[in-house]
């Protein structure tokens, strides 16, 4: 379990072994060869996910300046593993074997921040990786610490809560939704952080490729997709029972579905709809996109996904629950249709119906919606102004 308690109980363990690190592990962290740049990113993992497509734009903002990239947990799939490894000027290794393993975990801890302390003005960046908050207090006071937080879990379980345990040793925390940036300021003063820690917070929000005009043909079927990760927070069976309605009442609505979430949804659903696979390559998945009219999601929590983004950035409609962190950039009946109470999980069903209902019998206002989503993607969502935001972060 992932919480505060095992936070220090391992950080006690840490320091427990500190004086033996240096004896047997330094030697070796004194002979690595130095990094030729300051910059180290430790990431949790290579699977495909939205966090992980912001990780790349992130690393191809200092594309011509070489860096250090690490993984520290097992990834699920190994769709996004090339990408990653192709990234320019960066020498890549995937460390979760040295990282899942109590004994080797104590040493590692102490071996990277050995070998890192040795740069005089190191940059370690780094995101949902919980090996990153454990050598924090073993950096030298001169290595910039960054930490990247995707979003609120609620539980003890996440990640926000490992960044609140370590706050003091961060230099910065980087957010890039006002839902995460709000719970943030909610959390520090529910656990009396000194008020000064939110000038380490900085705010850059991650963008995307904004292609041509989409020329959509708007008729039927009217295509409806999710692409993405199941779990909990997706709540894909929500969007399951949605799809079964629509599809049980007629065949102007057409599913698709992209992502690992297959065994959450029906078998009446699985028959009736289309299914992609995983998608990894960035041209496939705005192909997709391409075809589709509706971007819908039932999420019981979010910042603002990337999912959103890329669809509207195509002329997709989001038809998804009004969380805080969708609210930001999206009006009902202006650039997208809300689901309400988002809380209740029949009302998210019932209204999700009404909305898909909504656009399937109204053409003209499907189209409307699409045109308008996609001039606010293209206003809003360019991501040559995230790439230029991160590289004068790390050059500054």
């Amino acid at each position: 379990m992932h919480n505060l308690t095992k936070i220090k109980v391992f950080r006690t363990l840490l320091w427990f072994t500190y004086p033996f690190a240096l004896v047997f592990v330094y030697p070796f962290a004194l002979v690595k060869k130095k990094n030729s740049s300051p910059f180290f990113f430790f990431l949790d993992r290579y699977s495909i996910g939205g966090a992980q497509r912001i990780h790349l734009d992130i690393l191809a903002s200092i594309s011509d300046i070489h860096k250090q990239l690490y993984f520290t947990r097992l990834s699920v799939d190994k769709n996004l593993k090339d990408v990653f490894y192709a990234t320019p000027n960066a020498d890549i290794k995937d460390i979760h074997t040295w990282c899942d393993y109590l004994f080797f975990r104590l040493f590692t801890v102490h071996f990277y921040t050995f070998y890192i302390n040795r740069h005089k003005k190191a940059h370690v960046f780094s995101s949902n990786s919980t090996f990153f908050y454990d050598m924090l207090p073993f950096f030298g006071k001169h290595v910039i610490k960054t930490e990247l937080l995707h979003n609120f879990t609620h539980g003890n379980n996440g990640m926000e809560f490992f960044g609140l345990a370590n706050v003091k040793y961060l230099n910065y925390r980087i957010v890039y939704d006002n839902f995460t940036l709000g719970n943030i300021k909610k959390q520090y003063e529910e656990y009396k952080v000194d008020p000064a820690m939110l000038d380490r917070i900085k705010f850059i929000e991650p963008g995307v490729f904004i292609p041509p005009t989409p020329h959509k043909e708007f008729k039927y079927p009217i295509k409806v997709l999710y692409a993405g990760r199941g779990g909990p927070q997706k709540r894909i069976p929500l969007l399951d029972k949605i799809a079964a309605h629509c599809l049980q009442q007629n065949n102007l609505l057409e599913f698709h579905f992209a992502g690992p979430m297959m065994d959450e949804l029906s078998d009446y659903v699985k028959q009736h709809s289309v299914f992609h696979g995983q998608i990894s390559r960035q041209e496939d998945m705005y192909a997709l996109y391409d075809q589709c009219h509706i971007i819908l999601m039932t999420s019981a929590y979010e910042g603002f996904p990337m999912l959103i983004k890329e669809g509207m950035a195509c002329g997709c409609i989001p038809v998804v629950t009004d969380l805080v962190g969708n609210k930001t950039h999206l009006q009902h009946m202006k650039n997208s249709l809300l689901i309400n109470d988002f809380e209740n999980e029949e009302a998210v069903v019932k209204n999700g119906i009404a909305n898909l209902e909504m656009l399937k019998n109204d053409l003209a206002l499907t189209e409307s919606l699409s045109e308008r989503a996609y001039k606010y993607a293209r206003d809003h969502f360019n991501r040559e102004n995230f790439l230029k935001s991160y590289r004068k972060f790390f050059l500054s």
